[in-house]
């Protein structure tokens, strides 16, 4: 029995170290010199058959390779097998941003991040990595 435990709790883990992360609306709230502030909602699917007890989840944007901001997303619970939608404000450096406002060429973005999920009786970090389509980021930096 025990060992039929340690089995699904380890191919649940691997589950949930496949969380699929995207960002799926950025608006931008205010804007001056130093900072941009956004409204963002990232969406976490979850491959796994037990529901999700995500922590705390710090998260940075960048473009180009180049740092945009770091942003931190309070917990929540990921159904099995389903997705949630965790809306965060995000602070960018404008500095950053006006490289790319305007211009022909959209930069590479990478969204990166660290949840925390408690799955049975362990914590468990699982990093998370995603490359938005150039639509996507044409829209995170316009703000759309």
């Amino acid at each position: 029995m025990l060992l039929a435990i340690g089995i699904f709790g380890y191919i649940q883990y691997l589950s949930v170290s496949d969380l699929h992360v995207s960002i799926i609306q950025s608006k931008v709230v205010d804007r001056n010199d130093t900072g941009t502030l956004y409204s963002l909602q990232l969406q976490f699917n979850n491959p796994s058959l037990l529901f999700l007890n995500v922590g705390k989840t710090n998260f940075v944007v960048s473009a180009n390779g180049e740092n945009l901001g770091s942003g931190v997303l309070q917990p929540s619970v990921i159904p099995a097998l389903g997705k949630t939608v965790a809306q965060t404000p995000f602070l960018a450096d404008t500095t950053v941003l006006n490289k790319y406002n305007n211009a022909n060429s959209v930069p590479s973005l990478k969204l990166t991040g660290t949840s925390q999920y408690n799955v049975l009786f362990a914590t468990v970090s699982i990093p998370f990595t995603y490359y938005p389509t150039q639509d996507e980021a044409r829209a995170f930096i316009d703000g759309t």
